[in-house]
């Protein structure tokens, strides 16, 4: 039997990595995670960690800490059968986070993983999102995001692929074009 795929997708707003973890999902079966998801759902749970969570995001308005999504991540990880193909979007998102899953990773037994990270340039995302149409997408709120990607999560990605785990893939292409190359890069037809 082949090991499962761990796949993590990571880019800027804009760069399609959502889009690119569903095809990818329905192509391979995967679990299919994404940090923002997993916590609006454990923040409809009555457990402590439920209650932690809404009362963090929901209450408060602030980010969760890099320990409870990390936590809330490794709880989801372990609720996938250790044969099928497992794919993280948008986690781990810092340097923090990335230490903090580097910790926990080889104890769940899943083996390697890759991180697929799809780029994109500032403008291109900038244009991408404001088609989008969203009333909290002016140009300046998805510079200021945008920047926060920069600043957090670029630091984690150059990190990631110092550990040779990264595989780049150029975003500027269609949605089919980067899903090809995704699937050329990872080996998979």
């Amino acid at each position: 039997m082949n090991e499962p795929l761990n796949l993590i997708i990571l880019g800027p707003q804009g760069s399609g990595k959502g889009t690119q973890a569903e095809l990818l999902q329905k192509k391979l079966h995967a679990a299919l995670f994404g940090a923002g998801d997993v916590l609006r759902e454990i923040a409809k749970t009555n457990t402590e960690l439920g209650k932690k969570v809404h009362e963090t995001i929901n209450v408060q308005g602030r980010l969760v800490e890099p320990e409870l999504i990390s936590e809330v991540i490794k709880d989801k990880i372990a609720t996938v059968s250790k044969s099928q193909n497992l794919i993280l979007d948008s986690y781990p998102r810092s340097l923090e986070q990335y230490e903090l899953f580097k910790n926990f990773w080889p104890a769940i037994g899943r083996g390697d993983y890759r991180v697929l990270f799809i780029e994109l340039t500032e403008d291109e995302a900038v244009e991408r999102l404001l088609l989008r149409k969203r009333l909290d997408d002016s140009e300046e709120t998805i510079r200021k995001r945008l920047q926060l990607f920069n600043s957090q999560t670029m630091p984690m990605i150059k990190e990631m692929d110092k550990d040779g785990n990264v595989v780049h893939i150029n975003g500027e292409q269609s949605i089919e074009a980067v899903h090809r190359e995704i699937l050329a890069k990872l080996g998979l037809k």
